[in-house]
């Protein structure tokens, strides 16, 4: 720190010290993350998400007036994230109730809602017959998953999970984050209990410049007037712990359901090597059968690139790794 600011450490744990004691900051017990920004505002309730509630009732009762003094596009962000995600809650999650919580710091705002439901990923799973956890949540991220399509288009915690500059959604024992660093979005995934039921939480920066429909339009493919027909996808989800990615069945679990989209595209950032059968599945198997479907491999390491060339030369022109 002091080299990165040129100052001594003396005058680092001075300036540290007046923080503390104007109550900017506050000490906390964790030695990772030894102090926070204090809070301007903190706010907690507890709402019923029985079939007779309404999110957008609750945001205007409860939650909107907490936000108030944000700029347009942050509080447009917050009021459609928390909605959608309450909604979750009220449709799917068979929870009786939902603590809610807002703060707002000199940087961001946070919205967390814990509800003490059946827990997303048990949802998901069970409902698509998915091998694991980890199955439903490389599902989830992709889009276009709801199990109530009656109701529900399942783009919400897509979109939500791209406004925001983090995102986290935890359930029984796995918790995924996604987040914004400079132009690229990252993610991280914990095997951590957090218990029963699922916790969302949403942070955005106070300075925010995106907004709505910034996020709705990058996800719409070129030349489409309307509709949710782009994705991203990082490759990485299917590949567990130790794992590489060599067979054909790790390629089906990432191209199920890709054919509802024009545009995919299929981030290999942090996949260091790929199989030949891997490779084959997706760039030529899935690319002759479904010949609308543009796959745009991007982030690719040179062993990757390579084997993703190799393929596609077999078929003729086609897009290259980026």
């Amino acid at each position: 720190m002091s080299k990165i600011f040129n100052v001594s450490r003396q005058a680092i744990f001075k300036n540290v010290r007046e923080l503390v004691s104007s109550g900017v900051i506050t000490k906390t017990e964790s030695q990772k993350f030894p102090y926070s920004i204090t809070p301007l505002q903190s706010t907690s309730i507890t709402v019923s998400v029985g079939p007779e509630a309404e999110e957008n009732k609750i945001w205007n009762d409860s939650i909107g007036p907490l936000l108030t003094g944000l700029k347009d596009n942050v509080r447009e962000i917050c009021h459609y994230g928390f909605t959608e995600m309450l909604n979750n809650v009220i449709d799917h999650s068979a929870s009786e109730s939902a603590d809610i919580r807002v703060t707002i710091d000199a940087l961001v705002v946070r919205i967390t809602i814990q509800d003490h439901g059946v827990g997303i990923w048990k949802k998901l799973q069970e409902a698509f017959h998915l091998d694991d956890p980890r199955h439903a949540l490389l599902e989830l991220t992709k889009g276009k998953l709801t199990t109530d399509p009656q109701r529900h288009t399942g783009e919400g915690i897509f979109f939500t999970s791209r406004m925001f500059d983090k995102f986290i959604i935890a359930s029984d024992k796995l918790t995924f984050c996604r987040f914004q660093e400079g132009d690229e979005w990252l993610f991280d995934i914990k095997e951590e209990d957090v218990g029963p039921g699922t916790r969302v939480s949403l942070v955005l920066c106070l300075e925010s410049e995106t907004t709505p429909r910034e996020v709705f339009d990058k996800f719409t493919a070129d030349l489409d007037h309307f509709g949710f027909t782009r994705t991203h996808l990082s490759v990485q989800l299917a590949k567990y712990e130790g794992d590489h990615l060599v067979s054909r069945s790790q390629a089906k679990r990432i191209l199920h359901r890709l054919e509802k989209f024009k545009e995919v595209y299929l981030d290999f950032s942090d996949v260091t090597d790929i199989g030949q059968a891997f490779a084959d599945e997706i760039f030529r198997v899935f690319k002759n059968a479904h010949p609308e479907v543009r796959l745009i491999p991007t982030h690719a390491r040179p062993e990757v690139a390579r084997m993703i060339q190799r393929v596609m030369s077999q078929e003729g022109p086609s897009e290259p790794p980026t």
